[in-house]
């Protein structure tokens, strides 16, 4: 017990030093202001008509993505076992359903990814959201009917909803103020082989065991605008959500894993041009290594987690 205490007092004393170093009053001009959206933009950063050259484009880059993803990963996976007759199946059991957060932030890199595209070729920024969400689902149907064939899987009309829900993610970021607070993260760190030694397939997207799931809310952006200048805009904190190896070494009673932890809001950052906004918001999905405490189904605190070491 008392080393318990004594790891939670160091976990807590060694982010106070970093944050006292940059938490001084007067927050420098780059830091971002509460009342600036991140994802707005100049009227002047892209074209206002559609641009049917590039529109061609980007339908042509979908389905050589798409056509690449088939042949060499998911053929060669699980599709690659023969073909039965199309069935449902609602797979709440695998994985504990962390798979359901794997489609939701699938959907996620899809919907931005297919938001850029739109938005590139001179679709409106409301409608340039609308199309990539929808797009998204359309993404994940045309896996799943795949999946419908599959002498092992089905039809999952809930990984479906989960990477819709992802696709449409972007669009609540831009359109919902209360979705300007939080962040949904994902972060990965081989500690354990134990998917990859039962795995057919060895996709590292399936090793969920070694996945963590995050929800980061930034205090900044809630804090009275007095209070602000007091406060790293940088430092956010978040909750994971993972599991134990149980789960795939078929040992009895696998359990879920919840941590919770430091986290960066890389959006703190107020870069002026759109091609930086737009890598920052991407990294800012990935929850970078930071000090982090387990708290069930046992307590354990790590440095920089997901490094367990």
């Amino acid at each position: 017990m008392k080393l318990a205490g004594s790891k939670i007092i160091a976990f807590f004393v060694l982010v106070l030093l970093a944050g006292a170093a940059v938490a001084a009053p007067g927050d420098p001009y780059t830091w971002r202001d509460s009342t600036w959206d991140y994802r707005s933009e100049d009227s002047t950063d892209i074209a206002a008509e559609v641009s049917v050259p590039k529109t061609v484009g980007v339908a042509s880059m979908t389905l050589i993505a798409y056509g690449a993803a088939y042949w060499l990963v998911f053929q060669k996976g699980w599709w690659d076992d023969g073909r039965g007759h199309f069935r449902f199946e609602n797979d709440f059991d695998y994985a504990m359903n962390l798979d359901k957060f794997g489609h939701f932030l699938g959907g996620v890199f899809l919907g931005e990814s297919f938001y850029e595209g739109y938005r590139w070729a001179g679709t409106s920024e409301f409608n340039a959201y609308l199309f990539a969400g929808l797009s998204a689902m359309m993404t994940h149907v045309a896996i799943d009917v795949k999946d419908g064939y599959s002498p092992e899987w089905g039809f999952s009309i809930f990984d479906v909803l989960s990477g819709t829900l992802g696709g449409f993610y972007p669009m609540a970021e831009r359109y919902i103020p209360a979705f300007k607070y939080i962040d949904f993260k994902w972060s990965y760190w081989i500690n354990t082989k134990a998917y990859y030694r039962q795995s057919k397939t060895g996709i590292f997207t399936d090793d969920y065991v070694n996945q963590t799931f995050w929800l980061s809310v930034k205090p900044y952006r809630l804090l009275p605008s007095g209070a602000r200048a007091y406060y790293p805009s940088w430092l956010a904190f978040a909750a994971g959500l993972s599991i134990d190896e149980k789960v795939f070494t078929k040992e009895p009673h696998p359990r879920r894993e919840v941590y919770l932890a430091f986290d960066y809001d890389l959006e703190a950052f107020r870069p002026q041009s759109r091609m930086a906004r737009t890598i920052i918001k991407y990294l800012n999905y990935f929850k970078l290594p930071a000090p982090t405490i387990q708290v069930y189904p046992e307590f354990h605190w790590y440095l920089l987690y997901p490094i367990k070491f």
